[in-house]
């Protein structure tokens, strides 16, 4: 009896924890024109499947900013496309200089040029890979207050010869190293942060090249470096220190449908009553 009891318990707060963990983001995807064959828009739209399927379990709804003005919406993070990689035409940055829109507590700036990797190789399989990197970073982005961000394949001259340096937004960068890396590190301090969930060192190198830039004396009071060169000496990919750790869940905590509400509300007063007949038995 007390197993039967102790399995329903778990049951129970297992559809609760469900119920509660994840929600929806809305994301504002950058492209500034960018194509490539396959089609750039086409493949990340399946990003949208595999994060359901993901650690956070989150819902994506993207909308898409080719060029001109901001598109009008509420949008939990904004995704940036690399200027890194052989695009077929590459992305141009001038628009969301010139709206310069205004970013929450959650940012990343990362040499990985995952959106790239993720069409052209290793491509979109395994989950330790580009898949997964992107996955994480818009589920931790869009997770925050304001509008997260994600900036892919970072590198202050590339934004700037295709159109306007978005980095110039940000404070306490330090240095750009301004050059690649095929080995990236997960610092043991950072593997179980949710931003990292489900991808090892392994998994984000040997994409040749898993990294294009990578940053030094960045301000330790803002930055957190999250993964690293293989010796630890430059920071490939910087988030919000003080949010670094935070988790996944959504923008928006998504509401229990009624029937789990109800499964929850008659189960719950039911296992109390059947525990205390038990104790009073023992």
């Amino acid at each position: 009896m007390k197993k039967w009891l102790n399995r329903f318990a778990a049951l129970l707060l297992g559809l609760a924890a469900t119920a509660v963990q994840a929600g929806p983001i809305n994301v504002l995807w950058y492209t500034g024109g960018v194509t490539n064959s396959p089609n750039y828009k086409n493949n990340i739209n399946n990003l949208i499947s595999q994060a359901a399927a993901a650690p956070g379990h989150n819902t994506w709804s993207i909308t898409y900013w080719d060029s001109g003005s901001m598109p009008s919406g509420s949008y939990n993070a904004l995704v940036v496309a690399s200027p890194q990689g052989g695009w077929a035409t590459y992305p141009n940055y001038g628009a969301l200089v010139s709206a310069a829109p205004t970013f929450g507590d959650r940012i990343m700036v990362t040499g990985q040029d995952a959106d790239w990797h993720y069409l052209n190789g290793p491509g979109a399989t395994p989950f330790n890979g580009p898949q997964g990197f992107l996955i994480d970073a818009v589920n931790w982005a869009g997770s925050g207050t304001g509008l997260g961000a994600v900036l892919l394949g970072a590198d202050s001259s590339d934004y700037t010869s295709e159109g306007g340096n978005i980095l110039a937004m940000l404070t306490g960068l330090g240095s750009e190293t301004g050059h690649g890396t095929n080995t990236v590190k997960i610092p043991a301090a950072f593997a179980s942060f949710p931003i990292n969930q489900g991808l090892t060192s392994a998994g984000i190198s040997g994409w040749n090249t898993s990294a294009h830039n990578g940053w030094t004396g960045f301000d330790t009071g803002l930055w957190t470096g999250i993964n690293t060169n293989s010796d630890g000496t430059t920071a490939i990919t910087l988030v919000s220190k003080a949010t670094a750790g935070g988790g996944t869940g959504g923008g928006t905590p998504s509401v229990p449908d009624p029937a789990t509400l109800a499964l929850i509300g008659i189960g719950l007063p039911g296992l109390g009553w059947s525990l205390r007949r038990g104790r009073r038995r023992g």
